[in-house]
């Protein structure tokens, strides 16, 4: 049976022990940790005060997080920004591991440029990877790279090079995020599924139309067919809906957030009965 989450995020304005609450009451079975959440990332990082929290709600337990993204680049032409990107994946490392996190989800990084990708590129990406082996070698958290949307300065929006890149890394796992991958259509989704099921250990879930991304996934004919499809190959890792709150017409409350999760969480869980 697979775990049931949200991402932090969604809940971007709450202190982080209310996030919490408000997973539970969701009917979440964990959650995905942004070390970026505000509470947490502007009041300084107190993880001592996290695991406090963490262990108020057991049934969450074990965690999953994802290390720092925004205004980060680990594959930026700018070495200032790449030291930074890499201290904070590092962190967040850390964080995870001290947390008991089963988890923790990366991004790969993109040209500076807005052009194709180049050798130059995979070649800081590749620095890059090997640094964050080297650093998690020793941990029991598992990392995973995350599929990014296909955009003219994207790395690693296609199966095949996750699929090349999971081969070359067995340490390596991979969170599969379905809306970065229907902006190309279902058919790059099913291809996902098809070269790398067995190495897929959290999913991003949630879906896009041309209005916008990252949408609530219920009565979505292409995630039935994806749910129907994972349920079908025995998938019982993390499902974690990651839903942007901005796609609503108005500001949502707390107990608006918990109705839209739990009924997400309602539609998701059918399809392993």
């Amino acid at each position: 049976m697979p775990k049931y989450s949200v991402s932090s995020m969604f809940f971007h304005e709450f202190r982080v022990d209310e996030i919490f609450k408000y997973a539970w009451d969701a009917g979440c079975t964990s959650v995905e940790f942004w070390l970026e959440t505000p509470d947490f990332w502007l009041n300084g990082m107190d993880t001592d005060k996290l695991l406090r929290i963490m262990e108020n709600f057991p049934g969450l337990l074990p965690v999953t997080m994802h290390a720092p993204v925004l205004d980060l680049n680990p594959c930026s032409i700018n070495p200032f920004v790449v030291e930074a990107s890499v201290r904070s994946t590092v962190l967040a490392l850390k964080t995870a591991e001290k947390c008991k996190a089963e988890i923790i989800t990366i991004h790969p990084g993109r040209r500076t440029a807005k052009r194709p990708a180049g050798k130059r590129d995979y070649k800081r990406f590749e620095n890059y990877i090997n640094i964050i082996k080297e650093e998690s070698e020793h941990l029991k958290v598992k990392v995973c790279i995350e599929n990014m949307e296909q955009k003219v300065n994207s790395l690693f929006y296609q199966p095949e090079m996750v699929h090349k890149l999971l081969n070359e890394e067995e340490w390596l796992y991979f969170t599969l995020d379905t809306a970065h991958a229907l902006v190309s259509g279902e058919e790059r989704l099913n291809k996902f599924i098809d070269l790398n099921f067995d190495r897929i250990a959290n999913i991003h879930l949630s879906t896009v139309n041309n209005s916008g991304r990252h949408l609530p996934v219920s009565g979505d004919v292409r995630i039935s067919n994806f749910l129907e499809k994972i349920s079908g190959f025995g998938y019982d890792g993390h499902i974690t809906l990651e839903i942007e709150d901005l796609n609503f017409p108005d500001k949502l409350s707390a107990e608006e957030k918990k109705e839209i999760i739990s009924g997400e969480i309602n539609y998701v869980s059918s399809f392993f009965r």
